[in-house]
């Protein structure tokens, strides 16, 4: 029975290829230019692109909104609704096609084999959707984490400089042609807009945007403010800013620490059941019977 069922499932899937494929071809604008490295698999989107156009697969709703706003801080908002579409065809794409073939080698193995191929599809689906809708996500929290981890560092630099009587506009620049890294990115990309023409205010609003983090975000409309008065106080808000951050850094070193070692007691538990395994093997074996 079950593999009847793993056989119209199948059938369904690969009619939905054939259906992607034969009205694929004038989606292949989107994924020719794509790198290979990370998509390696682009000439498959096509099929997702036409699947999306239809009402049953489109892309919406809560889903929308989230791959939206994560491709709007990533890639900017021109671009937040391709890369939305893009992860979205991405994951229908390569869901179709690993299901389909589990489901087909599930008909033609058996009934009782046919279930647990469909259970293997389950997980399929689910490492296809961690893989492609899952991916933004992932980049925005690790990025976000290392913004965070060189936040005090960068703000110490910016307090001691602005203390000098250096103006913010050139202190910051200083500081972000300092030193590599993701926050430091994110620094040079709010002088670019300054010297595009774009007001101080802006450019550091979008640069708390573009972090990610409420610690940033919270930096950046102090800066904001002290800006629109006049950078009266700025200099003693770094100062006090900066200290208040090293403490926070220390605290949360040592919280990474502790769940470092919490993750060690898993694989050192399965050492040690694996070892007593062999022992009771050893004498089992080594008895009369």
């Amino acid at each position: 029975m079950f593999d009847y069922v793993s056989l119209t499932l199948a059938t369904v899937c690969i009619g939905l290829m054939v259906f992607g494929v034969l009205g694929g071809n004038r989606y292949h604008k989107y994924v020719k230019d794509l790198d290979k490295g990370i998509y390696p698999m682009r000439g498959l989107y096509t099929i997702g692109f036409r699947l999306n156009q239809t009402g049953l697969f489109r892309l919406r709703g809560k889903l929308s909104r989230e791959l939206k706003k994560q491709a709007s801080i990533l890639y900017g908002g021109v671009y937040q609704e391709y890369f939305a579409t893009l992860a979205w065809v991405q994951f229908l794409s390569m869901t179709l096609l690993g299901v389909s073939i589990l489901l087909l080698i599930g008909a033609l193995a058996g009934s009782m084999a046919s279930i647990f191929f469909i259970l293997i599809c389950g997980l399929a689906v689910a490492a296809f959707w961690n893989l492609a809708l899952s991916k933004m996500k992932e980049t925005l929290a690790k990025r976000r984490d290392e913004c965070v981890s060189e936040f005090p560092e960068m703000i110490s630099k910016l307090s001691l400089l602005i203390s000098t009587g250096m103006v913010l506009t050139d202190a910051w620049k200083h500081v972000a042609m300092g030193k590599e890294g993701e926050l430091y990115n994110l620094m040079r990309k709010t002088v670019e807009m300054i010297d595009n023409g774009e007001s101080e205010i802006s450019a550091i609003y979008r640069f708390g945007v573009l972090s990610d983090a409420p610690e940033i975000k919270k930096f950046s409309s102090a800066i904001i403010q002290g800006l629109e008065k006049g950078n009266i106080g700025l200099a003693d808000f770094l100062v006090a800013q900066a200290s208040e951050l090293l403490s926070t850094k220390r605290q949360l070193l040592l919280q990474k620490g502790e769940i470092a070692a919490g993750k060690l007691i898993i694989p050192l538990a399965i050492m040690f059941v694996g070892i007593i395994m062999i022992i009771i093997v050893a004498a089992v074996q080594s008895m009369p019977f």
